[in-house]
């Protein structure tokens, strides 16, 4: 859950600052307005034990941390300590007023340390972006928290979303009184945003600290942290959370109860599931593949068209070309026999070839759509006389299309006469004419098919379509051609014989044969044609791309599964390390589960010490069984050190965690010694 604290308020007025009298009314009502958890008293180069235990005392409700605000040769730190620092910093601020006496307005950060024996204990607040403020971090302070102070909600994000800042705390700066010379200073309107929420169970002062550790935990509201929802009395995150306890303890029985409460969908990977991963890595070769082929369709989709036009007209224009033959003999024969035939020479006239002006008339109907948009126009540089341009070419096609159209209408004309009178003189003869067929269409064919086979012998090789980089993983992606009649048969889910008439023609790269023989096919579907010219090839490699071994494909189904996952409300993980090495867990496994937790309440299950210990959750929630068989479940914030069960009780998460991922204190520590005879 989120706690609101102030880190720098100001009690005591001192030289450094302007003068104001102390209200103690004044910080009650600040605290109660703003809804403080915590605050730290910092006041100019001195730290005041009775105006701090007075404070301490008017507001038992919210943690009253000491500090104090130091001017030191760096520049300026608010430095806030434990309460049990409060002796060793009443005799610092003595020191320092002695020090002052000499006109010193600073001091070094040597000084700081030899003088303060708690110093290393504080939280170190460098304040960011004013005249003051700290350039460089010195190297002494390496070994403490030490944050970036901001004076506003701006420079806070500015901080926090920059990857070289150190992380950003937001403070009032106020003045704990009720009249100030600078109102900006005791203003509560003005000041209630000014403090930083963490993203913390208790405001104990090394909760805090750990907190400061981690830029995602800290904010500037409390609707950008993770928020804490309760199951059965048991705390866990909105965010992500990490489940441990003994084989036995009720993890599995848990996370029943987390989806017997949440009333949403969950998303949910079993245990062992990803171990039995075959399957699911078979559906993602799949539509891996399925997604490569109709990219590459769609490269080709014109050339696609027309081929699949060419299939469906196939048989119509070769019973044209056969009949129109067959006719020609019976026609000669019956000219043969007619004594009529020189009266008739008419039957030997062929009709008018109407020229084809369609492309004129899509080119004219293009080019005007251009000259009128004028929104092209404005965009161009002499944009009058490449119009006026335009208007010529178009003025002069349209005289070009116009005579071809008067032709064709006046050869349709003439044809129509001719048919009339070809029909006269049949029924008065009883010579039959020819039926129609246009040389034009056959020569037009036979050119289409070389277009065609020479296209298909161009695009039926390897062919790379994809080489993506996921997880640690490379997903390659080729289309290939077909080696023999059962890789066909396999690809396209058929038992009908193939070899013959189809995969002979196809490796002879005789297409226009392969294409009439495919459109006889019983599984021939134009909506699978691309399939049906080459085969999908889907390789899973690792880093080096060196196919992937079988915990390596494990791993990349989980990997998937993960992905499937993102933006569903709850997903529910147990033990996903079935199969997967510590180094992927540590690089690539506990990477994917923090990301998914951005957008989602994550739950995962887990025996492997690499996966717990590294992993950093919001909560962290231990499983135990009672020696009558119950179970117990307690919760806590992780970096808290603590756990809470459903009635309250608290103990410290040390133990418990360590024997769910060592076995115990004593196999830690002899993991401890080998692994240090070893590198001894």
């Amino acid at each position: 859950m989120a706690k609101k604290i102030d880190f720098h308020i100001h009690t005591v007025a001192s030289i450094k600052d302007s003068d104001f009298t102390f209200s103690l009314d004044w910080l009650k009502k600040y605290a109660e307005t703003t809804e403080l958890d915590a605050i730290a008293i910092t006041n100019h180069d001195l730290f005041d034990e009775g105006n701090f235990r007075e404070i301490s005392e008017a507001l038992p409700d919210i943690k009253i941390y000491p500090g104090i605000e130091l001017a030191l040769d760096i520049g300026h730190v608010n430095i806030v300590f434990p309460r049990d620092c409060i002796g060793e910093l009443s005799s610092f601020s003595q020191w320092l007023s002695t020090v002052h006496q000499t006109n010193t307005d600073h001091i070094t950060c040597e000084e700081l340390c030899d003088n303060l024996s708690c110093w290393n204990q504080g939280i170190y607040i460098f304040e960011l972006g004013k005249s003051k403020g700290v350039k460089e971090i010195p190297d002494i302070f390496n070994d403490v928290i030490c944050v970036g102070g901001v004076p506003n909600q701006l420079r806070f994000n500015i901080a926090k979303n920059n990857p070289d800042s150190i992380a950003p705390c937001l403070f009032s700066d106020a003045h704990a009184t009720e009249q100030d010379s600078d109102n900006n200073r005791n203003d509560i309107v003005k000041l209630q945003n000014k403090q930083t929420y963490l993203q913390i169970d208790s405001c104990e002062f090394e909760d805090i600290k750990r907190c400061l550790r981690d830029k995602s935990k800290i904010s500037i509201s409390k609707e950008n942290l993770k928020d804490v929802i309760s199951v059965d009395g048991v705390n866990i995150s909105s965010g992500l959370n990490l489940v441990v306890g003994k084989r036995g303890t009720g993890k599995t029985h848990f996370l029943n109860r987390i989806k017997d409460s949440i009333e949403d969908e969950c998303y949910e990977i079993k245990q062992f599931e990803t171990a039995r991963a075959d399957e699911y890595i078979e559906q993602q070769r799949r539509e891996q593949g399925l997604t490569a082929i109709s990219e590459w369709q769609e490269r080709y989709v014109n050339e696609f068209s027309k081929i699949k036009s060419y299939i469906q007209d196939a048989d119509t224009e070769l019973n044209d070309i056969e009949n129109f033959l067959t006719d020609v003999k019976r026609f000669a024969n019956e000219i043969a026999k007619s004594q009529s035939s020189q009266k008739y020479s008419l039957f030997k006239e062929t009709e008018f070839e109407l020229s084809n002006i369609e492309y004129i008339r899509n080119a004219l109907m293009n080019i005007i759509e251009v000259i009128e948009k004028d929104e092209i126009w404005i965009h161009l540089s002499s944009a009058d006389q490449k119009k006026n341009n335009f208007i010529e070419v178009y003025s002069e096609l349209r005289d070009i299309y116009l005579k071809y159209k008067r032709e064709n209408e006046l050869k349709q004309k003439v044809n129509e006469v001719m048919r009339d009178v070809k029909d006269t003189v049949t029924a008065r003869t009883g010579i039959s004419n020819i039926q129609e067929c246009s040389i034009n269409k056959v020569i037009h064919k036979h050119q289409l098919e070389k277009k065609i086979d020479d296209f298909l012998k161009c695009i039926t090789v390897e062919t790379p379509i994809k080489n993506e980089r996921l997880h640690g993983y490379q997903i390659q992606v080729n289309l290939v051609p077909y080696q023999s009649a059962t890789q066909f048969q396999k690809e396209i889910g058929t038992k009908e014989a193939v070899n013959n008439d189809l995969i002979k023609a196809y490796n002879e790269k005789d297409f226009i044969t392969f294409l009439n023989n495919l459109r006889q096919k019983s599984f021939y579907n134009e909506a699978n044609f691309a399939e049906y010219l080459v085969r999908k090839e889907v390789k899973l490699l690792d880093s080096e791309g060196t196919p992937a071994s079988g915990g390596q494909a494990v791993g990349f189904a989980l990997m998937m599964r993960l992905n499937e996952a993102k933006n569903k409300p709850v997903i529910l993980i147990d033990e996903p390390e079935s199969s997967l090495d510590n180094a992927y867990i540590k690089t690539e496994l506990n990477k994917a589960l923090k990301k998914l937790a951005e957008n989602s309440m994550v739950v995962v299950i887990t025996h492997n010490s690499t996966l717990g210990a590294l992993l950093e959750p919001d909560y962290l929630i231990v499983t135990s069984k009672s020696d009558n068989g119950e179970y117990s479940i307690m919760s806590g914030e992780f970096s808290s050190s603590k756990i809470r069960d459903a009635e309250g009780i608290e103990e410290k998460s040390y133990n418990k965690f360590v024997e769910a991922m060592e076995s115990g204190i004593e196999s830690y520590t002899k993991k401890g010694v080998v692994y240090e005879n070893l590198n001894n």
